[in-house]
């Protein structure tokens, strides 16, 4: 059984960054170790949500099993880097943009970015930073942040980045309320031209924000029918992050 257990850590060691998602071959070519043997073990490995497998690859990739494992030490461990596998499967189910973002002062920063596979997609890059009353997940920010900064965000004014930039303290209220109620956000070309954007606040142990989960793609792929299915998966995979981040329900204010 040591053994067993042994070559299941392994298998999980060799799913680094640099590997990506690998398949059973490649994990015994890695390992010297028989191919039906890691077969065996990688799927017995997906039942506990260790790995999961791409239904199009074959091939798989760490899984938020491993988080829930780990959630009681999940306070030292970046909530972008936490969310990781439920981004994965956000990208796979939307093949859009996917990205983890954080606050700083009154602008929206990229934390952790993953890139839809399509030729035409929206770019993404660690430290990307926009003004907050224009993004998606601005909003969210406003909506679920410390009832001090939207004053904050004021002050800085509400410049028109686009002609469907909220520029009325009134419309970004009523807009704040909207979230509020429905659980997410929409950026509707109101930061780039071209491009529309959903997010979900994640939140964490004590009931703080700790980012949001963002979609981010073409108006002309990221339709309105298209955000009406996606919205409840954002949604849920959110929540599933602030759960293994230590959130209660209840715990927010």
């Amino acid at each position: 059984m040591s053994k067993t257990v042994a070559k299941a850590l392994n298998i999980l060691k060799q799913f680094t960054p640099a590997a990506g998602e690998l398949g059973a071959s490649d994990v015994a070519r890695l390992l010297g170790m028989d191919k039906v043997i890691a077969y065996r073990l990688m799927r017995t490995l997906a039942t506990e949500e260790f790995l999961v497998q791409d239904p199009a690859t074959k091939k798989y990739r760490l899984g938020p099993g491993l988080i829930g494992l780990a959630s009681q030490n999940l306070r030292e461990v970046p909530a972008g880097e936490a969310a990781r596998p439920w981004m994965e499967n956000l990208r796979d189910t939307c093949d859009e943009t996917v990205m983890f973002v954080v606050r700083r002062g009154t602008e929206t920063v990229v934390s952790v970015p993953l890139e839809s596979r399509q030729p035409m997609r929206v770019t993404a890059n660690v430290g990307d930073a926009e003004s907050m009353h224009s993004t998606a997940s601005g909003k969210v920010m406003l909506a679920y942040g410390p009832d001090s900064l939207f004053d904050e965000v004021l002050v800085t004014g509400l410049p028109a980045i686009t002609p469907r930039t909220i520029t009325s303290p009134e419309k970004l209220r009523a807009e704040v309320k909207r979230v509020r109620a429905r659980g997410w956000a929409l950026d509707n070309e109101e930061c780039v031209t071209g491009i529309r954007a959903l997010a979900a606040g994640v939140f964490g142990r004590t009931g703080a924000l700790e980012g949001c989960l963002a979609i981010r793609g073409p108006a002309s792929r990221l339709t309105d029918g298209l955000i009406e299915r996606v919205a409840p998966e954002l949604v849920s995979a959110a929540r599933a992050v602030s759960e293994a981040l230590g959130f209660a329900p209840g715990a927010r204010a």
